[in-house]
């Protein structure tokens, strides 16, 4: 319904024409009724309808000085004037400041009716005009969300080799940097006791935090732009570029790697602040532009101890999965050589656990993918030749050829993914579930799975499990050994009172109200879990 106020200083003419017209079925609602166009000038300080229907001259303003009004202050008001034949003159003047048209007295119904019938196609044209715009802003900033997400992680493990391609990306992310000369990084932050500040300190979810860190770095205002290439508990890594236009082309300064130093204390500082932990922060690599900091490219800055490389290459691994699962065969195989030359300074039997560990979740995940596939492959995942062999090259052949095979298989998915997630969820139901668990589950990033699961679905992860678990309760509260307390408990929510509210917002009352008004059965209790009677 269209919003529409009608002003007239006669009463019996601006309620005439209220209740004359069938407004509803031309598709609009009169919101406002008014005897003078002063009163309209201060209701549209606060609130703008899509069409007035003024009478053109009244007491104090006048019709045309509303028109003149909205005219001059570019609301987003149609504008229709009523007019005695002696005021024809002013109904031309009314036109000229936008009126949309003008009706002269006495008004027949089919005229009006007409009138407003071509102002709805015509307010029916923009709306969906607007929409369409809207959609595609939409639309474009998802995509520059996902570009940026999946760019900054595919250039860090070297698997973009296309300059152009980099370059392309850059002038959509970062359009006013010219790429050959933008100064970057990247670096690891620690987060120190990270259980106690998730817990204790921040008190939300992983996934909560996570989505927090992207946008505060998304905002943070500084001389270079930061991104999450990954997270993993207490570890992020973070891709650090300059975005100052006046760069230039620098030769290597140990100055200029000082100030990143002092650029990444002010970072670590303010996020301190903000979330209320206490961190510590190791440069990785420093490179003098985007395409030297993928692989091997840029000046090292120490050697991580072996535990830390061990939790970079299992956040890598995921990585593989993840690309595995959605069918990006290629991308996963270089992620797997680019792992392998993380690991260049490790012993044979180091990186033969390594690639050990890789291949078998690999071979889980393709059991849960393709079972039929899974099946043929089965006779190449024989990891003892592995263990047996005695350099890189061999352990690289055996890989591709895994790779290669999968590569042949036209469907990985299945689109089994979503699948996949709702079965996890409904399996842990009793368990707190996180989108970040079921995201691990599935060896995909918690942000591919929220878009995926939206979707596919329409609504959001949180919201399925939600929904899920209050069909899970309405089925425990038929049994009546369970206080509704219990059921709240049992299906992972910390408090009666939360449990209430989601369960009254799925079912429009509380679990006391279904149990004792819909089923008949057991005890009836309070939102807090405290008896209040009996039923019976």
């Amino acid at each position: 319904m269209y919003k529409l106020v009608i002003v007239d200083d006669e009463r019996r003419i601006r309620t005439g024409l209220k209740n004359i017209v069938n407004w509803e079925k031309l598709g609009f609602q009169v919101t406002e009724l008014f005897s003078d166009g002063q009163e309209v000038i201060e209701y549209l300080d606060y609130v703008v309808p899509d069409v007035i229907l003024t009478d053109i001259k009244m007491n104090r303003i006048s019709g045309l000085d509303v028109a003149k009004f909205i005219f001059e202050k570019r609301l987003p008001c149609k504008v229709v004037l009523i007019s005695g034949y002696q005021e024809f003159e002013l109904a031309r003047k009314g036109i000229q400041y936008g009126a949309e048209d003008f009706l002269l007295k006495p008004t027949e119904v089919e005229v009006i009716e007409s009138t407003f019938l071509k102002i709805k196609r015509q307010l029916d044209e923009k709306r969906e005009l607007m929409e369409k715009e809207q959609y595609e802003k939409e639309r474009i900033a998802e995509a520059v969300s996902l570009l940026e997400e999946r760019f900054f992680i595919d250039i860090v493990m070297g698997v973009v080799e296309s300059e152009e391609y980099i370059s392309n990306c850059m002038s959509t992310l970062y359009p006013r940097i010219d790429a050959k000369h933008c100064k970057c990084f990247l670096a690891d932050i620690y987060i120190h006791d990270y259980e106690h500040f998730i817990s204790q300190v921040w008190k939300y979810s992983h996934d909560q935090f996570e989505t927090n860190l992207h946008n505060f770095l998304r905002v943070y205002q500084g001389q270079y732009g930061f991104h999450i290439v990954y997270k993993s508990d207490n570890l992020i890594e973070i891709f650090g570029i300059c975005t100052d236009e006046k760069t230039g082309d620098k030769p290597e300064n140990p100055e200029e790697d000082e100030k990143i130093k002092d650029v990444l204390s002010d970072l670590l500082r303010e996020m301190e602040q903000i979330f209320g932990f206490n961190a510590e922060y190791k440069l990785r690599r420093i490179c003098e532009n985007i395409y030297k900091i993928g692989g091997k490219g840029g000046k090292e800055l120490g050697e991580a101890d072996y535990e830390v490389l061990i939790q970079y290459v299992n956040e890598q691994k995921k990585l593989v999965m993840s690309n595995i699962s959605i069918g990006n065969v290629i991308t996963a195989q270089k992620l797997f050589h680019n792992i392998m030359d993380e690991m260049k300074h490790l012993s044979i039997q180091k990186k033969k656990n390594v690639v050990v560990d890789i291949m078998s979740t690999l071979k889980t995940v393709l059991w849960e993918l393709n079972e039929e596939l899974a099946r043929t492959m089965q006779r190449f995942f024989v990891f003892s030749d592995v263990m047996a062999m005695n350099s890189m090259d061999e352990i690289s052949v055996w890989s591709d050829r895994i790779f290669d095979r999968i590569k042949n298989e036209e469907d990985m998915s299945g689109g089994s993914m979503v699948s996949r997630a709702k079965k996890y969820i409904k399996d842990n139901i009793f368990q707190d579930i996180s989108q970040e668990e079921a995201a691990n589950y599935l060896y995909i990033c918690p942000s591919y799975l929220s878009r995926l699961f939206r979707k596919q679905t329409g609504e959001s992860f949180q919201q399925f499990v939600t929904n899920v678990k209050m069909e899970k309760a309405k089925e425990l509260l038929r049994n009546p050994q369970y206080k509704t307390y219990q059921v709240g408990e049992m299906l992972g929510y910390k408090t009666p009172k939360y449990f209430a509210r989601l369960f009254r917002a799925h079912t429009g009352m509380n679990p006391s109200e279904y149990r004792s008004g819909v089923l008949h059965l057991g005890e009836r209790f309070e939102d807090d879990g405290k008896k209040i009677d009996k039923l019976l």
